[in-house]
């Protein structure tokens, strides 16, 4: 059994470090202070008149937008992501709040670079630091993996054969027969 460890969360953060963070390298090469600066010059914020909750800074919120540009991801998983990666939550300075952007904010925040037309200098400021640092910035892939149940498929010993095997149609198969069955599904089990 394992023991609670007070200091596991200092640990886990000191490993990814050493590592090899690739968001670390970021934080070290952009000045995102002044790119926050000029994103509020380019896009002010929107008047507070009338109420609501306070806004996040610029800063955390041009970070989000250059992880999810890097990662690829669509707001629902970034506001996932922040809230499951230790990583994100550290780059974007959100480690130990207990607030966190949700896709709407994420939404409108990008609404608003697009509509002063400052979405895409931003990015540029960004590869522009990194290229004066030597560093290239390339966009990654998170790959959502879902395992969802599916019906299953009755092959005879021979059809298994030929459809996991050769991964061939049986010629004895009729086209609608053909277009029922999944020849690049591969089998897991499911255990409840």
């Amino acid at each position: 059994m394992m023991k609670p460890n007070l200091f596991a969360a200092r640990e886990r953060e000191a490993k990814l470090t050493k590592l090899g963070d690739a968001l670390q390298v970021l934080e070290r090469h952009v000045d995102f202070t002044a790119l926050a600066a000029a994103v509020d010059d380019a896009a002010p914020r929107p008047s507070r008149e009338r109420g609501g909750r306070s806004p996040f800074p610029t800063e955390i919120m041009v970070r989000i937008l250059l992880i999810q540009q890097l990662f690829n991801l669509s707001d629902e998983q970034m506001e996932f992501q922040l809230l499951d990666r230790l990583s994100f939550q550290r780059f974007a300075g959100l480690r130990d709040s207990s607030q966190f952007p949700d896709r709407t904010t994420i939404w409108t925040f990008k609404e608003r670079l697009i509509k002063a037309g400052a979405s895409e200098s931003v990015f540029d400021a960004v590869n522009r630091q990194l290229a004066w640092h030597g560093c290239i910035a390339r966009g990654g892939q998170m790959v959502d993996a879902s395992i969802v149940q599916a019906p299953k498929q009755s092959l005879t010993k021979d059809e298994k054969a030929m459809v996991v095997g050769d991964n061939v149609m049986p010629a004895d198969w009729s086209p609608p027969k053909g277009r029922q069955k999944d020849l690049d599904a591969r089998w897991t089990s499911m255990r409840p």
